[in-house]
């Protein structure tokens, strides 16, 4: 686990960007601001829908493709997003690897898919207001999920 940490700290030193955090207002976030977060740190961002009309952001981190979900959207405006991305792979990691994963590391809730693939998740809460430099962290910790979980499933 404390490796995770010392590569999310690696991974958001090396996309920081130097700039002026700023405040977003209270009642979630936009595609948009997420959208020029991830860019200012160098990812590609770009903005999709869902499948009931919810804004959705995709981009990649260590080379695999991922979305970012929006919830509870009022007025272009999301509570709470959803980083995840799912790995195909010929031999499932199976059902207490993926238990281990959810019991030793904080940060990404892994599950098997409905065909038996390896999907991990990361929810944020972003309600009551955030900031440019919260959403950098963010990313910076997704940056460090992705790959430690794909190296943990060896994938």
């Amino acid at each position: 686990m404390r490796e995770l940490w010392m590569a999310a700290g690696l991974a958001l030193g090396l996309c920081a960007v130097p700039a002026q955090s700023r405040p977003l207002p209270a009642g979630g976030v936009t595609a948009a601001e997420v959208i020029e977060v991830l860019q200012a740190n160098g990812y590609r961002a770009e903005e999709d829908v869902d499948g009931v009309g919810d804004p959705m952001v995709r981009s990649a981190t260590d080379g695999s493709n991922y979305a970012i979900y929006f919830y509870g959207c009022e007025r272009g405006r999301c509570t709470t997003i959803q980083f995840g991305v799912a790995f195909s792979m010929k031999q499932s990691p199976g059902l207490a690897k993926i238990n281990e994963w959810n019991r030793e590391m904080r940060f990404g809730r892994a599950y098997l898919d409905s065909e038996m693939d390896p999907a991990v998740q990361m929810d944020v809460d972003l309600e009551l207001g955030a900031t440019t430099e919260q959403l950098q962290s963010v990313i910076g910790t997704w940056g460090a999920v992705v790959p430690a979980f794909k190296n943990f499933i060896d994938f």
